[in-house]
């Protein structure tokens, strides 16, 4: 299997010389970033509106109504710690402490800020075999439990937020003599609702569904992923030796979680929509993978090679 190709990340660009805007552009476009354009004035909001990005690009002399660049990087890392803040410098002027904690990544050449986004947004190599698989098995999971809907999904990519999407989520253990860790399904409690008593194939359910009913669906359907996967890539050997396990640090009031690790995780958005109700807004269901225990791209890749894979039923297994 060739080498897997670099997923795409969501960054904030924070620049206003536009000799230098340009470049960045150019260069996130070589890496396949997707570039989030932004003031300085908009930078905090947008923190707000999107909760799966990878990194912030800024320039350390860019304007802003109060304060500087600098300070606007220490309140962007006080909001979320987990983004690296790619710092093009335009002085010499040593930073403070906490300019310093906050953007990580200072630079002045293309070669140190291509250096520093491999590492820190691309630490991680994802098969492309394993990731095309996730999708495939992932929205047949949920046809399967959304018979009505048309589910679509966006190219998958890789974010360093731990910020939760919605208000519901299931969490389950994977488990393989190749990766340890979880998978996520996140999404909104009111638009889940709203699809299943108007369409997504459960129409005519009567009355209102209470929480209880969509957790045990959204459970289900994370169930049928995880029978899916275990079939397709979880070897007969199955597990790993070594059962080591870190905390997972969960805030609900600040729906943040986190798995004890900083590498950054495999995210795919899918989108349901009803074509007999053009009007009805889609249900977003974010998916995310987080090998935190034990990762191992490479063993993968010898188990999914031809020839090595164990014949199996095709059945779905549930748990």
């Amino acid at each position: 299997m060739s080498d897997a190709p670099t997923l795409a990340a969501k960054v904030l660009l924070l620049e206003h010389d536009p000799r230098h805007y340009q470049t960045l552009w150019d260069f996130a476009q070589s890496l396949g970033l997707v570039v989030l354009p932004r003031s300085a004035t908009d930078a905090l909001p947008t923190l707000s509106q999107h909760k799966d990005l990878g990194g912030v690009m800024l320039a350390e002399d860019l304007p802003c109504e109060s304060g500087g660049a600098l300070d606007l990087a220490v309140a962007i890392h006080r909001l979320r710690p987990e983004l690296p803040i790619f710092l093009r410098r335009t002085g010499d002027t040593p930073l403070a402490e906490a300019q310093a904690r906050a953007a990580s990544h200072p630079w002045t050449e293309l070669d140190t800020l291509r250096e520093a986004v491999e590492c820190s947004l691309f630490s991680l190599r994802y098969p492309t075999e394993l990731v095309n698989g996730v999708v495939e098995l992932t929205a047949g999971a949920i046809r399967s439990m959304f018979p009505h809907a048309q589910v679509d999904n966006e190219p998958p990519y890789v974010v360093h937020d731990r910020i939760i999407f919605g208000q519901v989520s299931t969490l389950i253990a994977l488990e393989s003599t190749w990766c340890r860790g979880y998978m996520m399904l996140q999404t909104e409690e009111s638009a889940l609702r709203q699809g299943m008593l108007q369409g997504f194939g459960y129409e005519g359910v009567g009355g209102d569904l209470n929480f209880r009913e969509l957790n045990h669906l959204l459970g289900e359907t994370t169930n049928l992923i995880w029978g899916a996967f275990k079939n397709r890539y979880i070897p007969p050997e199955a597990f790993a030796n070594e059962q080591t396990q870190v905390p997972i640090v969960i805030n609900h009031e600040q729906k943040y979680i986190s798995f004890g690790s900083q590498d950054p995780q495999l995210c795919v958005r899918y989108k349901l929509s009803d074509p007999r109700r053009p009007g009805l807004p889609p249900l977003i269901i974010v998916q995310r993978l987080i090998f935190n225990l034990l990762w191992s791209p490479e063993r993968f890749t010898e188990y999914a090679s031809p020839g090595d894979k164990p014949g199996g039923t095709g059945e779905l297994e549930l748990f």
